[in-house]
C-alpha cells in the first residue's frame, strides 16, 4: 500500500543537551490516532509524566499537523500543539490556522515536533528541510512578537514559517501565548509562558519537499467537485469581501471596517481567507497597520467600555506584540480594579491608576504585567495568583472562572450571550478550559430551530440513535421535542476531532462545506488507509478519550467540571430552548449526559473498562 499525506518523520528536540533526532513516523500509530491534533495527543500523553509542572524542563511541547496538510484541499493548514499549561494545569491543546508555517513544515519532511527540557540561553529552532538547528536568539530576546516575526523573514526570506513569542512569554506572564506568522494565535492557558520556560523564542521553518497523494485519481475528482461546491456558494464573495464581520456585523459595522480593510490575508489553501491587514484611516493613530487573525479581536477593548475603535485597534496592537491573551489581560485588570475599588489593594500602591476604558492606562498595565513590574508582578501570575495573593475576601469580586481562566461568553463575561449551548458547556468540559472554537455546532451563538438539527448533526457525524437521544421527541407528534445539550456536546467535540486530526480550519465559514462522511473520503484517498465513516468516528472517538484519559491521570474530577457559581446568579444563563433561568440541577444532568453519551462512568466521567477496550486504549 503506496501511504500518502503523512511527511514521514518526528522530529525530537532535546534542548537541555543540545540533541536533535529524526525518528520515522510509525504509520499503524498515525493510522489508529489519524494525524494531525489526533497523533499530537497520542505523542503528549506519551511524553507527558504526571504530575509534571507545565513550566518545568520536564513539560514537552508536541506539535503537529494533519495528513491533509498541504495538499490543496481548501483550509487545510491548521496547526496544533499540545502540553502541560499553567494556567489550567491540564493537559490541553493550543489551535491556530496554520498560515505559512503548517505546509512547510510538512514540506520539509516533518509530521510532527517533540521539545523537551530547557535551554541554557535564548534560542529558535531553525528547521530547512534536513537542516535543524538550535540557534542563539540573544538578538531576539526582548523584541515583541511581530519584531521577532520581521526579523526572522529578513534572515531567511519568505515564505518562512515562524512561531514566536514576546516578552509575556519570555517573563512567564501565565496569559502570554504565542503567534504564529503573527497573525494566528497558539495558546489560551499559557502556552507562550511554556515556550518560555524553555528559552525558546520561536520556531522558523522552510520546506521544498511537497506532499504526495495516494490515490491521485480519486483525490482529483473529490476535490474538483469540492472546490466546485464552494465555487457555487451564494454568500462566497461576501465572506471574502468582509470575513467573520458577516457573522457579527453589530461588533465591527461594515461601513467601519471598509474604510480601514488594507487588504485580507489567508491561510495556504483556504478560499475565503478570515485574516485581516487594517489600516486605522484617520485620528492620533492614523496610518497604523495592525495584522490579525480577525478584524472582530481588535474590538475586545470595546467589548470592555473603550468609546474610540481607533484606540481600541491600537490597545490590540500593544497585547498582541506582548503576546497577551486579550480576553485574560482585561479580565485580571477588572478584577484588579475591584479591588482597588474595595480597599483590598492600596491605591497608593499603585504607579498608575487602573482605569478600564484609557488606553494610556491599559498599555502601561500592560507593560507592568510583561515585565513583572510592582503590582504586574501578581497581575501576571494570572487569577490563581491573585486570589492566592489577596485571600477569600477577593473572591466576590473576580469573575466566572473556569479552570482558572476567563471565560469568553456569560454573566460577567465579555461577550454577554446568555443562551446555554455546547460553546458554553464546552468551556467547561474541554480539558484545555474555554476556548472559542465552535466544532460546528448548530448552537454556536446563534438561535436555531430544532428542526434544522438533524441536518447539521448528520454533517458532524452524529449516528441516527444519537440524534435521537439529543433531540427526544423532535420526530414524535404530539410530544414536546426536547434538546440534550450534553450529548450534543459530545458529537461537536467528536466533529473539531476529525477537522483537527485531519488539518482542516473549525471556523465556520469553512467547516460548513465539509461532512464527516466527505472527510472520511478526503482522508483516504489522500493516506491510501481504508477508512469508512464508521471506522474515522471509531479512531476520532480515541483520540478525545485518551485526551481525556490523560488529565483524569492528572487528577482531573468532577468537580473541577462543575459550572461557576456565578453562572447561576441573575441574570445568569438561559436554558438554550425554553429561555428560562438555567439552574445547577439541570447543568449537572447536562455534565452527567455529556459523559454517558462518551460511554464514560456518568458520575465520575472517567472512561469505563469496556469503552477504553473498545476503542484498543488498553494496556497489551
Amino acid at each position: 500500500m503506496t501511504v500518502g499525506g503523512f511527511a514521514g518523520s518526528v522530529l525530537y528536540v532535546d534542548l537541555t543537551h543540545g540533541k536533535i533526532e529524526k525518528e520515522p513516523l510509525d504509520l499503524a500509530l498515525a493510522e489508529k490516532f489519524i494525524g494531525g491534533f489526533g497523533l499530537t495527543v497520542k505523542l503528549a500523553y506519551d511524553t507527558i509524566k504526571p504530575g509534571t509542572d507545565a513550566l518545568s524542563p520536564d513539560n514537552p511541547i508536541v506539535l503537529g499537523v494533519g495528513p491533509l496538510v498541504g495538499t490543496n484541499l481548501p483550509s487545510t493548514s491548521r496547526l496544533y500543539v499540545a502540553t502541560k499549561l499553567p494556567s489550567s494545569e491540564t493537559i490541553g491543546w493550543c489551535g491556530g490556522g496554520g498560515v505559512n508555517f503548517g505546509y512547510l513544515l510538512k514540506n520539509a519532511g516533518y509530521d510532527h515536533v517533540v521539545i523537551e527540557g530547557r535551554a541554557d540561553r535564548p534560542v529558535y529552532l531553525k528547521i530547512i528541510d534536513d537542516e535543524v538547528e538550535i540557534c542563539d536568539a540573544g538578538y531576539l530576546w526582548g523584541r515583541g512578537v511581530e519584531q521577532t516575526c520581521e526579523a526572522l523573514w529578513k534572515g531567511f526570506g519568505r515564505p518562512t514559517g515562524v512561531i514566536s513569542i514576546g516578552q509575556a512569554g519570555e517573563n512567564l506572564v501565565l496569559f502570554s501565548m504565542a503567534f504564529i506568522d503573527r497573525l494566528s494565535t497558539l495558546g489560551r492557558g499559557g502556552f507562550g509562558a511554556v515556550m518560555g520556560s524553555k528559552n525558546l523564542k520561536g520556531i522558523m521553518v522552510k520546506g521544498s519537499r511537497g506532499i504526495k497523494v495516494a490515490d491521485r485519481k480519486r483525490y482529483k475528482t473529490l476535490s474538483e467537485t469540492f472546490l466546485q461546491t464552494i465555487r457555487d456558494y451564494p454568500y462566497l464573495k461576501e465572506w471574502q469581501d468582509l470575513g467573520l464581520v458577516k457573522s457579527f456585523p453589530m461588533i465591527v459595522p461594515e461601513e467601519t471596517y471598509k474604510r480601514m480593510k488594507k487588504r485580507r490575508v489567508a491561510c495556504v489553501s483556504c478560499p475565503i481567507g478570515c485574516k485581516d491587514v487594517v489600516e486605522i484611516p484617520d485620528g492620533d493613530f492614523q496610518g497604523l497597520l495592525k495584522c490579525t487573525s480577525s478584524v472582530l479581536n481588535l474590538y475586545t477593548p470595546v467589548l470592555y467600555g473603550f468609546k474610540d475603535y481607533r484606540e481600541s485597534i491600537r490597545c490590540m496592537a500593544t497585547l498582541d506584540n506582548y503576546g497577551l491573551d486579550m480576553f485574560e489581560f482585561f479580565g485580571v485588570m477588572g478584577l484588579a480594579k475591584a479591588l482597588v475599588d474595595h480597599g483590598l489593594i492600596s491605591k497608593d500602591s499603585l504607579d498608575e491608576e487602573i482605569i478600564i476604558d484609557s488606553l494610556q492606562s491599559m498599555e502601561i498595565w500592560a507593560r507592568n504585567i510583561c515585565y513583572r513590574e510592582g503590582l504586574g508582578h501578581i497581575l501576571a501570575g494570572g487569577f490563581k495568583a491573585i486570589l492566592m495573593e489577596f485571600g477569600e475576601e477577593a473572591k466576590k469580586y473576580a469573575p466566572p472562572l473556569v479552570k482558572g481562566m476567563h471565560p469568553y461568553a456569560g454573566p460577567g463575561c465579555a461577550i454577554s450571550w446568555d443562551l446555554f449551548g455546547t460553546m458554553e458547556l464546552g468551556q467547561v468540559l474541554d480539558p484545555r478550559g474555554p476556548h472559542v472554537g465552535s466544532g460546528g455546532s448548530p448552537t454556536y451563538f446563534a438561535k436555531r430551530p430544532l428542526e434544522v438539527f438533524p441536518r447539521h448533526l448528520t454533517r458532524m457525524g452524529a449516528p441516527k440513535e444519537a440524534i435521537e437521544r439529543i433531540l427526544p421527541g423532535l420526530q414524535s407528534p404530539g410530544q414536546k421535542p426536547e434538546l440534550r445539550v450534553g450529548r450534543l456536546l459530545r458529537y461537536s467535540h467528536r466533529w473539531f476531532s476529525t477537522l483537527g486530526s485531519l488539518g482542516i480550519c473549525v471556523r465556520a465559514a469553512i467547516n460548513r462545506f465539509y461532512n464527516a462522511a466527505l472527510c472520511a473520503q478526503f482522508y483516504e484517498a489522500v493516506t491510501g488507509i481504508n477508512t469508512d465513516l464508521s471506522e474515522l468516528g471509531r479512531r476520532v472517538d480515541r483520540v478525545w478519550t485518551l485526551l481525556r484519559m490523560a488529565n483524569v491521570r492528572e487528577g482531573l474530577d468532577r468537580k473541577a467540571e462543575a459550572l461557576p457559581e456565578k453562572w447561576f446568579e441573575a441574570p445568569g444563563f438561559k436554558d438554550y430552548l425554553t429561555e428560562k433561568s438555567l439552574n445547577r440541577q439541570e447543568s449537572e444532568e447536562m455534565i452527567e449526559d455529556y459523559y454517558e453519551e462518551w460511554g464514560w462512568d456518568r458520575k465520575t466521567g472517567v472512561p469505563t473498562a469496556q469503552v477504553l477496550k473498545e476503542l484498543g486504549l488498553t494496556e497489551d
